[in-house]
């Protein structure tokens, strides 16, 4: 185990000949994980490299998901913005 910042673990494994892969135990322990669990995988380009970035899928996908865009809506009045959409179905019928 490598240690980068005071948040950051390095874990290595391999991937077998049967393309598996094992979770490191301490990684196992600080998911939670335990056998039967499903992983999220994210990959994402980055730069001139790829990042991944594995976390355990959610088991209620509305909790994980609640809270997400809050940031986009926070300057916009959305029973307004919803009102002016209505208005431009109606136009374009």
């Amino acid at each position: 185990m490598v240690k980068i910042q005071s948040n950051s673990i390095i874990e290595n494994s391999r991937l077998s000949r049967r393309n598996q892969i094992v979770v490191p135990a301490k990684i196992r322990r600080i998911l939670g994980l335990k056998g039967g669990d499903e992983l999220f995988w994210r990959v994402i380009p980055h730069e001139k490299s790829i990042k991944v970035l594995v976390e355990p899928k959610p088991k209620n996908w509305a909790q994980y998901a609640k809270g997400l865009g809050k940031k986009i809506w926070g300057k916009i009045d959305v029973e307004q913005y919803v009102q002016n959409l209505r208005q431009e179905w109606k136009l374009q019928k």
